[in-house]
């Protein structure tokens, strides 16, 4: 009865896992401003942001880009709780690089009049930065079909290789997901008595899962292959890059500069 129940809350697990890609892939199609910007212009952008933020060291600055990203969710209506749990998935890294800072670097310094350790305000900037390059990538992908990310990326000569890999990922991400359940069930009608994977086993299990994934990626790319695929003819649909973009552009460049210099 106890396997059954944990069967159970894992398939749920599955299908909630599957529900919240179905449902970026639904918000990527809504009806909005930042819907209505060209997909281009949305890449360029949030990969410029997402540089912004890693290279500053100034948490008013952070405070000000965490209150663009705001105003951006609010016209892309998308709800604050959910990008906020989203960027939670990167917490586990930021906190381990974030915990060393806390740990080894004891060094005073002076933060607006007050004196508190480097090491507590490096930790609140990894968070802060990875929270915030998290919520930039979740506001591109719910506003902008991936379809259209590919074929801009195709389209400024990023390497088909990167961009086959980045499709493949995404693509058969559930097909990842079901065997992961289905060895996970597996492992557990075995050991009974087990909650969880244990963690001797959790190396084998990563193993034998990655190269399932390998070998099954392979048989789906040369049957891709036999029915005449190509990365670099298969996403030629690409908007042209107004001159209204352009303008976007400079504005938000001059923006993001003006943002930079003065704080």
């Amino acid at each position: 009865m106890g396997t059954y129940l944990q069967e159970r809350e894992k398939m749920y697990k599955l299908l909630n896992a599957m529900l919240a890609m179905n449902h970026i892939d639904s918000k990527a199609h809504e009806n909005t401003i930042i819907h209505h910007l060209h997909p281009l212009l949305k890449i360029i952008c949030s990969f410029m942001m997402i540089v912004f933020i890693i290279s500053t060291y100034q948490l008013l600055e952070l405070i000000v880009y965490t209150l663009m990203i705001i105003i951006i969710s609010i016209l892309a209506h998308i709800p604050i709780k959910k990008i906020i749990s989203r960027s939670l998935l990167g917490l586990p890294f930021s906190l381990c690089l974030g915990l060393s800072f806390l740990i080894f670097d004891h060094k005073m310094i002076s933060f607006y009049g007050l004196m508190i350790y480097e090491g507590i305000l490096l930790f609140i900037l990894v968070l802060l930065k990875t929270s915030l390059s998290l919520m930039i990538t979740y506001i591109l992908i719910t506003t902008t079909p991936f379809d259209q990310i590919t074929a801009e990326l195709i389209h400024i000569k990023i390497p088909s290789t990167f961009v086959l890999s980045l499709t493949m990922t995404y693509r058969y991400i559930y097909s990842l997901l079901y065997d992961a359940k289905t060895m996970s069930g597996a492992y557990l009608l075995r050991n009974p008595n087990m909650k969880a994977i244990d963690l001797k086993d959790m190396g084998s299990f990563i193993g034998h899962l990655l190269v399932n994934s390998f070998n099954k990626s392979q048989r789906v790319y040369e049957c891709m292959l036999c029915r005449g695929y190509n990365i670099e003819t298969s996403y030629l649909r690409c908007e042209k890059f107004e001159i209204d973009n352009v303008f976007l552009l400079m504005m938000f460049i001059s923006l993001m500069i003006i943002v930079k210099v003065v704080i």
